[in-house]
């Protein structure tokens, strides 16, 4: 599978590659989950998909990964 076949394609080449990508999904899914608030408005409908909300972040510049 290459990674234009994946929905997120541009969110992953945008923070360097697959493995960057899960580990900003799981710091940040971590931190919502301890009350952090979403930093792009999260849809209107009460259930939403907090994996997209994160790939909104990532494709707005709010989340990258440290680079010593």
């Amino acid at each position: 599978m290459t990674l234009a076949n994946t929905q997120y394609a541009e969110a992953i080449t945008k923070v360097g590659g697959y493995y960057n990508f899960v580990t900003i999904i799981n710091r940040r899914m971590k931190e919502l989950n301890n009350g952090q608030p979403p930093m792009v408005q999260p849809p209107a409908e009460k259930n939403y998909d907090r994996i997209d909300l994160i790939v909104k972040e990532i494709e707005a510049g709010f989340l990258v990964i440290a680079q010593n």
